[in-house]
């Protein structure tokens, strides 16, 4: 019987952006998949603003491809150079590229987490209960219920127990006099079934309730992360379908120089209005890219020029000016 073999992709997709990084958009679909994975089991403290959605993953994503990119680092195996970059000048398989950049504990991915959590935990006195909260439900699990295989695992007790929506679950759990965390998470698992750690924190944090702290500013802050994932997604992927030329050119705007020294270091743009039509041009490809992605109707969306300004910023925190 023949074993079909499947060709990893990680390798020739971190090469080919070693040689041209116009070739980076299937890379970091690549990145954002395995993220993805790691995030998995994470609770809400350690992602942006402290909330576990899908655009604070995909957020956490594209910072790791950017990191991955962009920032030098000095331990081993990277020795002052980007990750993309070492990976490629050392070969490395995609056994290892997949180690470092998101699944060893120094890897990429968790030393960006452990930043988030950090941030999180100094500014917001409810990440630092909750975070709390989940970690007693995960030493009373480990003492007293059955571990069920899965990512992430569900813990379960002996016995019977009923399977019920987390809302009713909630609504039980409300009307018992108990508010340790171990009868309270003994009862969850009785009365609602399976659950696994991170929905056993909401449950109980639904029914013991969560220190008060400043909802308005959060809600602000989500909606601004939501922007601006959203944002940082379609900048990157209009990056990489750039023209080596047109990415120059953006570089050095960022960098600051003006058009003469553009046009005299850059023989392609011979005089300043070739400057103007080929920013004209490049703002247009990415107005585009961000007016699906913002998805207002036209008439509420931002001017092209105050779009180009929002690319221009998000592609000089990123480091994609450098």
């Amino acid at each position: 019987m023949s074993v079909i073999r499947f060709d990893d992709p990680l390798p020739s997709l971190v090469a080919a952006f070693d040689r041209d990084e116009g070739s980076g958009r299937a890379l970091l679909t690549e990145v954002l998949r395995h993220v993805a994975s790691v995030a998995r089991p994470y609770p809400d403290a350690w992602f942006a603003l402290g909330r576990k959605h899908a655009e604070a993953i995909a957020d956490l994503g594209a910072r790791v491809y950017t990191t991955c990119a962009r920032t030098p680092k000095g331990r081993f195996p990277f020795s002052g150079r980007t990750p993309f970059r070492a990976y490629a000048l050392e070969s490395f398989d995609g056994r290892a590229i997949r180690y470092h950049s998101f699944y060893a504990k120094l890897s990429i991915t968790r030393e960006l987490l452990r930043a988030d959590y950090a941030h999180n935990l100094s500014s917001d006195p409810r990440l630092v209960w909750r975070a709390d909260l989940y970690g007693a439900i995960g030493d009373h699990l480990r003492l007293v219920a059955e571990r069920i295989a899965g990512a992430p695992p569900r813990w379960r007790l002996e016995g019977i127990s009923a399977i019920r929506y987390e809302a009713t679950l909630v609504e039980l759990l409300r009307g018992s006099p108990e508010r340790d965390v171990p009868t309270l998470v003994d009862r969850a698992l009785r009365l609602g079934g399976p659950r696994t750690q991170s929905q056993l924190c909401r449950v109980l944090e639904a029914v013991i309730g969560a220190p008060a702290g400043p909802e308005a500013a959060e809600e602000t802050h989500s909606e601004d992360l939501l922007s601006r994932g959203a944002v940082r997604a379609a900048v990157l992927a209009g990056w990489s379908a750039l023209a080596s030329e047109d990415r120059a050119l953006l570089r050095a705007i960022i960098g600051g120089e003006s058009y003469d020294e553009v046009c005299a270091r850059l023989p392609q743009y011979a005089h300043r209005v070739a400057v103007t039509r080929a920013l004209e041009r490049i703002g247009e490809h990415f107005v585009a890219r961000l007016a699906g992605e913002l998805g207002a109707p036209e008439a509420s969306r931002p001017p092209p020029k105050a779009l180009l300004e929002l690319v221009l910023d998000v592609l000089d925190s990123i480091g994609e000016g450098a």
